[in-house]
């Protein structure tokens, strides 16, 4: 008799866990990213389709951040469920997204047509949402078979004043995995979203059924050519042009402003270019962007400077302007190509080796900008020949650290092109 009620009580035990793991259908736990979700599927008597119930649960980082649940293979088409808290009113936000490719992905507006949230609630440790997607319209929810999810979030974003058009930073974590739906589909027979079951996992797998179909990428895409390009420009011209300026040689202006004006062409275009392509906006391109603006500013000053310095001799505001303008955007900007390698994931000896050269551009403009203050102050304790005080005002024309006496000035008002014939009459 105690033996057949052991055996009772272990056949009731295991019916029981076998109910509770057909009413949880599916379930991912990530413990890096301290979130779960939960989905199952039900009859749609109406549409002879099926509803998806999904539960997700996160635990908040001290920003609170942003985690979200996809329905389909990769971002392109899928059905996106995102949550995040509005910290100022303490209530959690859950906005139905979708995308046309690897894009930040935008509110479905008519969502509530299809979808309901039955609830969302916000705790100091746990953000829980639950969803159904009435006759869901994802090509890619498989109901006799394996069914791909992915999911995706960000700890380090707060939101204040939040709404579901909120923008959502670039996320730190991401994975695609595939869950059984079959068993969900015939033998689950809730009609509420299930609920998350410790952190275990239940009918998922993160191994793929079906060969990887993706193209393989090839290395001239616009990202790598955009990164190659700016790089090149502002570590390379843009140092080069600026160093050029400050050297002793007699064509320096000529170098420098050749050399500055091909590389604006360039990151102007190039940027301009990712500017008309790009879907959302994060700090690498808003900082991009001020850049791209700031180098036409800069420019237009420094035509007016040398305009100006040509005539009268003298350092103007658009002189100011020029020169600090220009050493903003040459130290933002070389930072902005770290920015991008970073987002791009390069490795850590990457980020390294362009540190270190990021570092020695650095400090070799400024050991230039210290010679050039010397040689300026050994100039003015000698006296200038006035034979050689058009080539010296030719050679720093555009020296935007020096004044010329009127008395030592017999070239005042005479264009560079003039200079030449004028020197050679004199002769």
């Amino acid at each position: 008799m105690g033996l057949f009620n052991k055996s009772t009580a272990l056949v009731y035990t295991a019916l029981l866990l076998l109910s509770s793991t057909l009413v949880a259908g599916i379930q991912y736990c990530h413990t890096g990213a301290d979130f779960c979700f939960a989905a199952t599927t039900q009859q749609n008597i109406s549409t002879e389709s099926h509803n998806v119930y999904l539960t997700i649960s996160a635990t908040p980082s001290k920003k609170g951040g942003w985690t979200g649940v996809g329905l389909g293979r990769e971002m392109k088409g899928a059905v996106m469920f995102i949550i995040y808290e509005d910290q100022e009113s303490k209530s959690l936000i859950t906005s139905i997204r979708s995308a046309s490719g690897h894009v930040m992905p935008k509110v479905v507006e008519d969502a509530d047509q299809r979808v309901k949230v039955l609830q969302a609630t916000v705790s100091d440790d746990k953000y829980l949402a639950q969803f159904v997607c009435y006759s869901c319209w994802s090509s890619d929810v498989e109901i006799d078979g394996l069914s791909p999810y992915i999911f995706a979030g960000n700890k380090e974003q707060a939101f204040n004043g939040a709404d579901k058009y909120s923008s959502l930073m670039y996320h730190d974590f991401k994975g695609k995995v595939w869950g059984d739906m079959s068993v969900t589909a015939k033998d689950t027979t809730e009609t509420s979203a299930p609920d998350i079951q410790g952190e275990e996992t239940i009918g998922i797998t993160e191994k793929s059924p079906e060969p990887e179909t993706k193209k393989p990428e090839g290395f001239f895409t616009a990202v790598r050519v955009h990164g190659t390009i700016m790089t090149f420009s502002f570590m390379g011209l843009y140092f080069a042009g600026s160093v050029a300026i400050r050297s002793p040689l007699i064509r320096a202006f000529k170098y420098h402003w050749m050399v500055q004006a091909g590389a604006s062409v360039l990151a102007l275009g190039n940027g301009l270019y990712m500017f008309l392509r790009s879907k959302h906006f994060g700090p690498h391109k808003i900082i991009g962007l001020i850049i791209l603006c700031s180098l036409t500013i800069q420019a237009a000053a420094g035509y007016k400077h040398h305009i100006d310095f040509v005539r009268i001799r003298r350092q103007t505001i658009f002189t100011l302007v020029h020169r600090w303008l220009g050493r903003g955007i040459l130290l933002v900007g070389t930072m902005n190509v770290g920015l991008g390698m970073y987002y791009r994931h390069w490795s850590s000896a990457g980020l390294f080796t362009w540190f270190v050269i990021w570092c020695v551009e650095i400090a070799g403009y400024g050991y230039v900008l210290l010679r050039h203050q010397r040689r300026q102050s050994q100039q003015r304790a000698h006296a200038i020949p006035k034979e050689d005080l058009e080539d010296i005002a030719d050679a720093e024309v555009f020296d935007i650290g020096d004044d010329f006496d009127e008395d030592e000035d017999g070239v005042e008002a005479v264009p560079l092109m003039e200079r030449q014939n004028k020197h050679e009459k004199k002769r």
